[in-house]
């Protein structure tokens, strides 16, 4: 395999903890449609288009299915309207009143209430009737082989030190040698602080390095400049700040807690790593976060990927331990 080759979803030793819309099954909505000839087609949809409701939110079904028949013609099938929008003799008394009531005969057919967000919805829905779907592959995560092995590798090394507590580690991943920034475990324990969560410490200790590096007395708000994280220039001639982990991903030996959750989404963590689930997690156990459509920054997240009974197992004996809400 080349160094420089792209792995492909299936292979990860990881996967994707992606929003509920992106993986829900296929729900329907039912529509009035009419079999219309060829010839007739113009007529009977400026028809629909001037004298029925408007579709609601179904802008990615197609207005005209074309079936191919085994005599090699073909029949058209045209959406009227969704059948909670008005009754099918008010549809009929319409289209008398304009001359069509010969050419429509209403049947009732479900189609796919939500546009499909990837591909497996796409494939898994399309039968129903022809849905339109167009695939950005930019935002695919893609990973090499030296990608995955520094992955892996940062992964065993916050689980093997969060062995006792939880643990996390952020790295600089635009760094040829995976940097590590900080890192930084559960204190609570120790400082008997209810705050000092392993994220919240490593992003603290990330402040305090920016600080050490800017050579701010502590209070100040030390930012890196834009242009130290991509060669692109600044806007207006302005030198623009970053968020505290900008550019940034975080390893962590357990699934984050809501407030751990936040702090990443304030500090503008890139992506997140990590290995087991907890009772309280909120990137995938209990709520999905970094999905959240109201929030202004989002980060994707990747789980070890575990079999759904050692998962069991490790969501069960993280709880026992006393590791809930890391």
């Amino acid at each position: 395999m080349s160094k420089n080759e792209i792995i492909p979803r299936s292979q990860w030793p990881f996967i994707e903890v992606l929003s509920d819309e992106h993986t829900r099954d296929l729900e329907t909505v039912n529509v009035y449609v009419t079999k219309v000839e060829p010839k007739q087609t113009k007529q009977v949809l400026g028809f629909v288009q001037k004298h029925l409701p408007p579709l609601q939110n179904l802008e990615h079904c197609r207005r005209v299915r074309r079936t191919t028949l085994p005599d090699s013609n073909f029949e058209l099938t045209l959406i009227l309207c969704q059948e909670n929008t008005i009754s099918t003799e008010d549809i009929m008394k319409r289209a008398s009143d304009q001359g069509l009531k010969e050419m429509i005969h209403i049947e009732t057919v479900p189609v796919p209430k939500y546009a499909p967000l990837n591909r497996t919805q796409f494939e898994g829905w399309k039968h129903l009737w022809p849905i339109l779907f167009r695939e950005d592959t930019r935002q695919d995560p893609k990973f090499r082989p030296s990608d995955i092995t520094a992955i892996e590798n940062h992964l065993k090394a916050v689980t093997t030190l969060g062995s006792e507590s939880a643990y996390a580690r952020i790295v600089d991943p635009t760094d040829h040698q995976n940097k590590v920034i900080a890192e930084a475990a559960d204190t609570r324990s120790t400082s008997h602080h209810p705050l000092h969560h392993a994220v919240m410490n490593c992003i603290d200790a990330v402040a305090t390095l920016e600080k050490q590096h800017r050579g701010i007395e502590t209070g100040g708000r030390p930012k890196r400049k834009v242009e130290e994280i991509t060669d692109g220039p600044a806007e207006g001639g302005q030198k623009k700040t970053a968020y505290l982990c900008t550019g940034y991903d975080i390893y962590i030996s357990h699934e984050p807690c809501a407030m751990c959750a936040m702090a990443l989404v304030h500090s503008r963590i890139g992506r997140v790593f990590y290995n087991i689930p907890t009772k309280t997690g909120c990137l995938g156990t209990l709520y999905k976060i970094h999905s959240h459509s109201s929030l202004n920054h989002h980060y994707r997240v990747f789980r070890k990927e575990t079999s759904s009974s050692s998962l069991s197992s490790t969501t069960t004996t993280t709880t026992l331990s006393g590791k809930e809400g890391l």
